[in-house]
C-alpha cells in the first residue's frame, strides 16, 4: 500500500479541503492571470484615444514656424525681418469622417477581440478541467481496486494456509494485486501531469476541482443560435474594419494640405520705420497615383479575405454546433447504458463473492467477475465525466462563456 499512502498524503487533504471549484470559478481564476487579457484594457484605452484623435479639428497637431533675417554679417544697414506663424494640417474631403469610422471600428474590434480571447481561454479551461476530473476518477477507481485486491489477497493467503485453496490461487491473487498496484501508479503519474497543466492555466490547485455538473443542459440546446457567437461577431467586425480601411484609403489620395498664418515684422534700415504684416500661406501636395492605387488594392485584398473567412467560419460554426449537440445526446445514452451495465455487473459480483466465501465458486471465477465489475464501474464513471465534458463542448461551440453557464 505504498502508492496508496503516498497518494493519500499528497492528494487527498487538498482535495478534501478545497473541493468544489466549478468551471466558472476556474475560468475566473484563469482570466486573472492570462497575459493577453491583462493587457486588453490598455488596448481598449489606446483605441479610445484613436477616436479622440479622429474627432480633432486637424489630422495632425498644429506646428509653430518662425524665421529671422538680418544683414548684420554683410552690409549691416539695419535690415531686420522676423516671421512667426502657425501651420495647421487640413483634413482631405471626407477624411475626417472616414477616420472616425475607422477609429470606431477599431475600438469595436478591440472589444470583440477581448471577448474572443476569453472564449479561447474558456476552451482551454474546459478541456483542462474535464481531463483532470477524468484523471482524478481514474486514480479513485484504481485506488479502490488496489484496496479490494489487497483484501482479496489477505483472504486467499488465509485460505491457502488453512488448506482450502491451492498455492496457485495465491499466485493469481498476487498477480492481480501487482497489476492493481501498477495501474494505480500509472493513474497517479497521469493525474500529476494534468494537475500541473491545470494549475499553470488557472493558478488553482488541482485538488480544488468539483464533481461533474451538467444542470441546465436542456435549457439551452434548442434556444440559442450562433448570431451572437463571439467568433462570428469578431469575423463580421473584421469585415467592417477592412471596409473602413478601404474607404479611408480611397479618400487619402495625397498627403494632407497645410494652411499657414504668420505675422511678419520688417525693418528695411536703421532709420526706416518697422512695418508689420499678416501673411497667409498654403501647401498642397500633389500626391502619387501609383502609391494611392497600391494602398487601395491592399485594402481591397484584406476586405475580400475577411469576407471569405466570414463565410467559412459561418459554415464551420454551424457544423461544430450540430456535431456537439449530437454528441451530447449520444453520450447521454451511453452514460445510461454504462450505469445499467455497472449495476448489473456489481450485483453479479456480489453474488459470486458470497458464493466464493461459502466455497461454492473457485477463485478464477471470482477474479473474472471482479474484473468485469471493476471495468464496468470505471466505464460508468468515465461516461459520466465524458457526458459532462460534451455538454461543456456544446456550450463552447455555441460561444457561451463559463461565467454565464458554468
Amino acid at each position: 500500500m505504498v502508492f496508496s499512502a503516498l497518494f493519500t498524503l499528497a492528494y487527498a487533504p487538498a482535495q478534501a479541503a478545497e473541493r468544489g471549484i466549478s468551471i466558472a470559478s476556474a475560468f475566473e481564476s484563469a482570466l486573472a492571470i492570462d497575459p493577453e487579457l491583462l493587457a486588453a484594457e490598455k488596448r481598449l484605452e489606446s483605441a479610445r484615444y484613436a477616436i479622440e484623435a479622429a474627432n480633432s479639428l486637424t489630422p495632425e497637431p498644429l506646428s509653430l514656424e518662425g524665421s529671422y533675417r538680418s544683414d548684420r554679417s554683410f552690409d549691416n544697414q539695419g535690415m531686420r525681418e522676423v516671421e512667426l506663424g502657425v501651420v495647421a494640417p487640413v483634413w482631405l474631403w471626407g477624411e475626417r469622417k472616414g477616420s472616425q469610422n475607422l477609429a470606431n471600428a477599431e475600438l469595436e474590434m478591440a472589444s470583440l477581440t477581448t471577448t474572443l480571447q476569453k472564449l479561447e481561454l474558456a476552451q482551454q479551461v474546459r478541456q483542462a478541467y474535464w481531463n483532470t476530473i477524468a484523471a482524478h476518477l481514474d486514480v479513485e477507481i484504481a485506488q479502490a481496486r488496489l484496496v479490494g485486491t489487497q483484501r482479496l489477497l489477505s483472504d486467499v493467503e488465509k485460505r491457502v494456509t488453512a488448506g482450502d485453496l491451492a498455492p496457485v490461487d495465491q499466485l493469481q491473487a498476487h498477480a492481480l494485486h501487482a497489476q492493481a498496484k501498477a495501474d494505480f501508479g500509472n493513474a497517479v503519474s497521469n493525474v500529476s501531469l494534468l494537475a500541473a497543466e491545470f494549475t499553470a492555466l488557472t493558478g488553482l490547485p488541482a485538488g480544488a476541482l468539483s464533481d461533474p455538473k451538467i444542470e441546465g443542459m436542456l435549457a439551452f440546446q434548442n434556444t440559442l443560435g450562433l448570431s451572437e457567437h463571439p467568433a462570428l461577431l469578431h469575423a463580421k467586425q473584421r469585415v467592417s474594419l477592412a471596409q473602413a480601411r478601404r474607404e479611408l484609403a480611397a479618400i487619402q489620395s495625397r498627403p494632407n494640405p497645410e494652411l499657414g498664418l504668420a505675422i511678419v515684422s520688417d525693418k528695411g534700415a536703421f532709420t526706416a520705420p518697422e512695418e508689420k504684416s499678416l501673411m497667409i500661406g498654403t501647401r498642397i501636395p500633389l500626391g502619387s497615383s501609383a502609391k494611392h492605387q497600391s494602398r487601395i488594392l491592399t485594402t481591397q485584398a484584406d476586405e475580400l479575405a475577411a469576407q471569405a473567412s466570414l463565410r467559412k467560419l459561418e459554415s464551420s460554426l454551424k457544423a461544430r454546433a450540430q456535431a456537439a449537440a449530437s454528441s451530447v445526446n449520444l453520450f447521454e445514452e451511453l452514460k445510461k447504458t454504462a450505469e445499467e451495465r455497472a449495476k448489473a455487473n456489481q450485483d453479479a459480483f456480489v453474488l459470486i463473492q458470497k458464493s466464493f466465501e461459502l466455497g461454492e465458486t473457485d477463485l478464477p471465477t471470482l477474479l473474472r467477475f471482479e474484473q468485469q465489475a471493476f471495468e464496468a464501474q470505471r466505464l460508468a464513471r468515465k461516461a459520466t465525466v465524458e457526458h459532462a465534458a460534451k455538454v461543456s463542448d456544446h456550450k463552447q461551440a455555441l460561444g457561451i462563456l463559463p461565467e454565464n453557464n458554468p
